[in-house]
Formats: structure tokens, sequence, C-alpha cells
């Protein structure tokens, strides 16, 4: 398929660095001449995609934040969102990829300090911006909703030699949108104890998904003395998947966890940003060092999601047998970013939180609507 001109224009949410408000932009896509015919396409070894729907995460916030002044310099359109869905209007010669022209798609896109995907169109390289075809069972909300938080679910169970089967797990955070996935994905494994960290607001949730016994955060603020109660009652962790962070269980945690069990963060030991957070992740990469050193009883590892790690297909089939079920908390409109973040930065919601950028003329399956909805 060919488009009719060289040039794209579109809107973008985009940011100079974190001294700047996040606004809505014009950006450009340039195309190259069609070599079979007339016409222009995408670039060679890219993939163009329509975004219609992009989903926010903490860290999209987070970087934000994080983002020095002098980067500004560098690129003063620094867009924001890492997820989306959407579909493939064309693909540029020797693109290595499955999805073809015309498919309907999700996936994460991966420069950290270039593009986003809360805009209009987005043009990725396949080779780290992993993309895959939609599952039918599942509308674009909810396609673009999940490939950050259940590919880094997927991953903290790949890491470290995992056998889920009759094992012991420990999640917590189960109430975030990975923690939610981390507790689907031990419970379709096959462990057979699986205890979460969460509130009682989402109890009888994380219990539907798998958990076995649950401790509640908010009467027990530090986790140490439970999960010492529940290594008393039912025996050593063989994994701890951590999605909140945190480092209570660190004074016992050769109590706590089996000699050559796993413990895997994504957070570490202070969540959050500032100084506290800057010494916590110090800790827990001295910790993750330690660990591939073999001075641990156990393994260690403050980890982030490998982008290239062919994770993108197996969590798309996942959904598409009705394995996982997806959460989302609400929709909003383009132009009401910055409220969305809002109400991720909130810590009030109950799924992802999703931005609709254009709705596709697909049928029924294009939306759904999800309490609360902003549209009212």
């Amino acid at each position: 398929m060919s488009l009719p001109n060289p040039t794209i224009t579109y809107k973008a949410w985009a940011y100079k660095n974190c001294y700047s408000p996040i606004r809505i932009v014009n950006e450009t896509i340039e195309l190259v001449k069609n070599p079979r015919g007339e016409g222009y396409i995408a670039p060679r070894g890219k993939i163009l995609i329509k975004i219609y729907y992009a989903s926010l995460n903490p860290v999209d916030y987070k970087t934000y934040e994080t983002k020095p002044a002098i980067l500004g310099w560098l690129n003063s359109k620094q867009g924001f969102g890492r997820d989306f869905a959407g579909e493939v209007l064309s693909i540029g010669e020797s693109t290595a990829t499955n999805v073809q022209i015309g498919d309907f798609v999700q996936g994460l896109y991966a420069p950290w300090f270039d593009k986003g995907s809360c805009a209009e169109y987005l043009l990725l390289d396949p080779k780290n911006s992993p993309i895959t075809t939609k599952p039918r069972n599942i509308d674009f909300a909810e396609a673009s909703s999940f490939p950050l938080v259940l590919g880094t679910a997927i991953q903290m169970y790949a890491r470290g030699g995992i056998k889920l089967a009759n094992s012991k797990v420990l999640v917590i955070g189960a109430g975030t949108s990975v923690g939610r996935y981390a507790v689907q994905l031990a419970r379709n494994g096959g462990a057979k104890e699986v205890v979460t960290t969460n509130s009682p607001r989402t109890a009888d949730l994380i219990q539907s998904l798998g958990a076995t016994s649950q401790i509640d955060y908010r009467k027990n603020p530090n986790l140490l003395q439970p999960v010492l109660e529940s290594v008393k009652s039912s025996g050593q962790f063989d994994y701890i998947i951590d999605c909140w962070g945190g480092d209570d269980l660190f004074a016992e945690i050769n109590t706590i966890i089996r000699k050559g069990g796993v413990y895997n963060t994504i957070v570490g030991d202070a969540p959050g940003t500032g100084l506290a957070a800057l010494l916590g992740g110090i800790r827990s990469i001295s910790r993750t060092i330690g660990s591939k050193l073999g001075l641990l009883n156990y393994k260690y590892e403050l980890m982030l999601l490998d982008f290239n790690a062919g994770w993108i297909d197996e969590a798309r089939d996942m959904i598409a047998d009705g394995k996982l079920k997806v959460f989302i908390d609400s929709v909003w409109p383009f132009d009401q970013l910055n409220d969305a973040i809002e109400k991720l930065e909130s810590g009030t919601a109950q799924g992802k939180v999703v931005l609709e950028v254009s709705r596709p003329n697909t049928g029924a399956e294009s939306v759904k609507q999800f309490p609360p909805n902003p549209f009212k």
C-alpha cells in the first residue's frame, strides 16, 4: 500500500524536559518513494502505524520527571507513552516482521529518548520495538493495555530459571497491573501456593486470579512478620516476585526464601524518586551484583523489561486463548492526557489508564466502555 504524500504531519504529546509541561505538538514523519510504483512508503526497515489507543504506565511519568534539562537540547519533543494499539499502514523495504499492511496490532515503542505512543502515528523499527497482531477476543483499548505490564510479568518468571509447578510464590504488590498478571501466571504455571500482598479493596479480585492467601499491606506496613508466619505455616518461599518495592524482608531473607530460590524485583528497595529511591536503587544493584557473583544463598535481580526477548507473541497468545484477564480502569480522550496522568498518579486506578487517540471504524470490537467513564 502506497501513501499519496511524502510527509505525514500529525499531533503528538511531547515535552522538552522535566521542567517543561507535557503538551500537544505537531510532528512529522518523512516517507520514501515506493520503488515498485507510485506513492510513498515507510523508510527501509520501518513500520508505519496509525495509533488508535495508547496506555499509560507509571514508568512513563517517572521517566518524564527524571529527564534532565540537557536532554531538551538534544530533542525538544520527547514523546510520552510506550504501549500502543493500532493499524499497520505501511512497511518499508527489507523490514523483518511477521505483521502485514492492514493488520491490527499492538506493541511497545522502545526508544526512551525519542517519540512516544501518545500520538496519532508512530514509525518504529521492529528490531527493537516489539509488535504483534491483535487478538480477536479483545478490543483496541484492551490491546494497548497489556504489552509492557504482561511482558514484564512474563520476564519476571523467565529470569533465574523459575519453574512454577508445585512451588510456593510470594507476589508483592499483587494489585498493580504487573502484579495481577504475575498472580495469574503463577496460577497458570501450577504453583501450589500463591501468597500475595494487596489491599482489602482488591482481595476478592486477587483471590479470583489465583491467590491462595493474602497479606493486607494496610494492616501490615512492614511485611516481615506476616511473611515469617507464612514460612512457619507452610515452609519457605521458592520465588518472590516484587512489583511494589521495599526492603522489609532482607533482615530474615535466608529464613524466608529457600537456598537457590529467586527474588526478582522491578522496583528495588525504595519505590518512587528522590534520595531514598536513589539509595535504594544502589542497594538493589549491589545485591544484584552480589547474586551474580554467587555471594547470596538465593538469586536476586533488579530487572528491566528486555524489549527484544521475544515475549510479545507469547503474551498475545495467552490473551487470545483466554488464559489471562485484562484490566482497564478508564479510557480518556486524546486531548485529556494530563487528566489521565493525574488519574494514573492518584494511586486509585484499578487497571490500566488508556488514551483514545482515534476510534477505528471496525465495528463493535473497536471500544468498550470502562467504568468510571470520563466521556460522560
